[in-house]
């Protein structure tokens, strides 16, 4: 779509929460022959502070489209209001339960999961999950989402640690691992915990200085780091 899109002359728009994918989308969409004279590849807040200075898309790209009845997307959609929309989530439903119907028109249903392994576009996998913890403590968010410091405080108690490390050596012992936490202190305790056990790892966050980030994701790549 985006190829088209240029081929013809249109701009287009590509809109992502994360700064890391940017560089992701425009190799990809350079390998794919858009124009990238006329792409702009961006995060959400940078592009709703430069929207004077964007020339107006014929088409706005929007991953991880669940994001879009936020108020910075909806900013940007009503600058340009003549451009084409498309959103692209694995996950089309809002944490409350709501749909997305009143930025999208129409809902296309892609490939499941399963089918995608089938023709090698994605990795198979096994699946474990821990034995169920006592959540009925925790507060629940108006978004129906559990409350993220106090879930973190749960998970940091020792035994959390513990389990996830031997888990780990039972499971995945040597093999590299990204391992998502609720919260930047809980990120770090994690990383902390395993580099004590003999495990390389480190912490990144959405303040991780640019250089550092580059340097840790290389360092995985390349496996001097194990956990990530």
């Amino acid at each position: 779509m985006a190829k088209r899109t240029t081929d013809s002359g249109g701009r287009v728009l590509f809109l992502v929460h994360r700064r890391e994918l940017c560089e992701q989308i425009e190799r990809t969409f350079t390998d794919w022959g858009a124009d990238m004279e006329l792409c702009t590849v961006g995060m959400v807040q940078t592009v709703c502070r430069r929207l004077g200075k964007i020339q107006p898309p014929r088409l706005i790209i929007t991953d991880e489209n669940h994001h879009c009845l936020a108020n910075s997307y909806r900013k940007i959609y009503a600058a340009f209001p003549d451009a084409f929309g498309v959103g692209v989530t694995a996950t089309p439903v809002r944490l409350n339960g709501g749909g997305l119907g009143e930025i999208n028109d129409r809902l296309i249903i892609g490939p499941s999961v399963r089918e995608l392994i089938f023709r090698n576009c994605l990795a198979d996998f096994d699946y474990y999950a821990p034995l169920v913890t006592d959540l009925s403590g925790l507060k629940r968010k108006s978004t129906g989402d559990f409350d993220q410091v106090q879930a973190a405080e749960l998970l940091m108690q020792k035994a959390i640690y513990g389990d996830v490390l031997r888990h780990y050596r039972k499971l995945a012992d040597g093999v590299k691992a990204i391992c998502y936490c609720s919260t930047v202190r809980h990120s770090e305790e994690m990383a902390a915990r395993f580099r004590e056990a003999g495990i390389p790892a480190a912490h990144i966050d959405g303040n991780t200085p640019k250089d550092r980030r580059a340097e840790i994701i290389r360092d995985f790549l390349d496996n001097r780091l194990q956990i990530h």
